[in-house]
């Protein structure tokens, strides 16, 4: 048991879901993508779609690229333990992702990140 993460488009509700991205265990993406959901929804985050925008996304980089992603609070399924770790491994997927997604939704599609714990 842990922490899973995914990032993809889909059109409608019905699409199956085809992960461009997929994380495990990064605690400071998912304490970014925590914060989003949070300030807008107040039920839990797991297995929840979180819709992000362009600028959501290039905040996001910006933390990337200066390495001033948030330390986690989250608990052991989240891998706190090692996540400055996690954050160093998964640098240059976190700023592929990024790129993707601003391109993504400059042309139109709706780039959606979701987790499993």
């Amino acid at each position: 048991m842990g922490l899973d993460q995914y990032a993809y488009i889909r059109k409608n509700k019905t699409d199956n879901i085809d992960a461009k991205f997929v994380w495990r265990k990064h605690a400071k993406l998912q304490q970014f993508m925590e914060d989003l959901w949070y300030s807008k929804n107040k039920e839990d985050f797991n297995l929840q779609e979180l819709e992000l925008t362009e600028d959501m996304v290039k905040y996001l980089k910006l933390l990337i690229t200066h390495n001033k992603m948030e330390e986690s609070e989250g608990g052991f399924f989240y891998g706190h333990q090692f996540q400055d770790e996690q954050e160093n491994h998964y640098k240059e997927q976190d700023l592929e992702f990024c790129n993707w997604a601003i391109k993504t939704i400059r042309d139109g599609k709706t780039v959606f990140y979701s987790c499993w714990y």
